[in-house]
């Protein structure tokens, strides 16, 4: 079978690969249809796994397919069930994974397409639990955008920022995938949202997904431009997930008691931090990795009720390079798709 292969740091090939053994017990195997793409396959490319990996490795954490065949003891899903995968080898079976916080697993195993073979081949052989059902309403490729992009921002801005209706939301880099999926989602819980980007053309993009008000950091600083807007208050919630190159503005850009959430830092891993502002104006600042389960459930469940998210184009397997290029360059709006036939 066909797959993409992470060679060597930097180089990415297509590759033939055995096909994968049939599931067995517990177990179940997928027609990969659809896989989105990520900063974390970024920084896959770029050799930061975090964690001693063994190269080659097939690339690709998010994404969705259909299930050709279960093993015993299999109820969730038969064949012909359109699936998500769930990327994270969690246990299933410490405390977190009990309470249905998956991405606090204690024993985790890594991540699919990271620190293990991912999902951008033409089948796979998983652990069931690890395949979630995804409704029939949504496309592969609107599917494959569930775990990773859609649930992330889920469980930021609702387990952990605790959003509410009638708050004001700066959201950071709003042409991104979790950033457009940001904008959809806060407009969605009935917050006032400001957006970034450092463009015209995605500015106006932003506009149209429903964005109140839109900042092109390029050309304003855009803590001043949050005084502004909010008559000097500042805004409830920051949704952070670019780092050092707007970590001490979003800060600023927070009102007294505000809520930081972060998820990333695309710019670099370390940004110095006003402690004497963070605690005379009693910030609070919020860590933010994956999703759980459930939180990839209701992430469906608002695709299926009509908030989709934003893909950019879809490209072909042999083309997945390219989109990580792009993604790298920021030469995109919303969600680049890698499909398979």
């Amino acid at each position: 079978m066909r797959a993409l292969s992470l060679i060597e740091d930097g180089r990415l090939a297509l590759v033939d690969l055995p096909e994968p053994p049939a599931p067995g017990p517990g177990e179940l195997q997928v027609r990969m249809r659809a896989v989105a793409l990520n900063h974390i396959d970024l920084w896959s490319l770029r050799g930061m796994a975090f964690a001693k990996r063994h190269l080659p490795i097939v690339a690709g954490v998010e994404g969705a397919g259909e299930v050709l065949a279960v093993g015993a003891g299999v109820t969730h899903a038969k064949p012909g069930d359109k699936v998500v995968i769930y990327a994270g080898l969690v246990c299933g079976h410490c405390r977190a994974c009990r309470e249905g916080r998956e991405n606090l697993c204690e024993n985790v195993g890594g991540i699919m397409g990271f620190h293990a073979d991912g999902l951008a081949r033409e089948r796979i052989t998983l652990p069931a639990r690890l395949a979630l059902p995804a409704p029939a309403a949504l496309s592969f490729a609107e599917a494959a955008c569930a775990p990773v992009t859609f649930a992330t921002v889920q469980h930021m801005l609702f387990d952990n920022a605790k959003l509410e209706r009638g708050e004001w939301i700066l959201i950071q880099a709003g042409g991104s995938g979790v950033g457009s999926s940001a904008i959809l989602m806060a407009k969605d819980a009935g917050a006032t949202v400001i957006a970034t980007a450092g463009s015209a053309a995605k500015l106006a993009r932003m506009t149209a997904l429903g964005a109140d008000h839109v900042i092109n950091y390029r050309e304003d600083r855009f803590e001043g431009a949050v005084r502004r807007l909010t008559g000097k208050r500042g805004v409830d919630v920051v949704f952070e997930h670019v780092g050092p190159d707007t970590w001490a503005g979003s800060l600023l850009s927070l009102k007294r008691g505000g809520r930081l959430v972060t998820c990333g830092s695309t710019s670099g891993v370390s940004a110095p931090t006003n402690l004497l502002h963070l605690y005379q104006q009693q910030l609070r600042i919020i860590a933010s990795f994956g999703a759980s389960f459930r939180n990839v459930q209701e992430a469906m469940a608002k695709m299926a009720r009509g908030l989709k998210p934003v893909i950019d184009s879809t490209l072909a397997l042999d083309a997945m390079g390219e989109g990580i290029r792009r993604l790298q360059s920021r030469d995109v709006f919303g969600k680049i798709v890698v499909t398979l036939p």
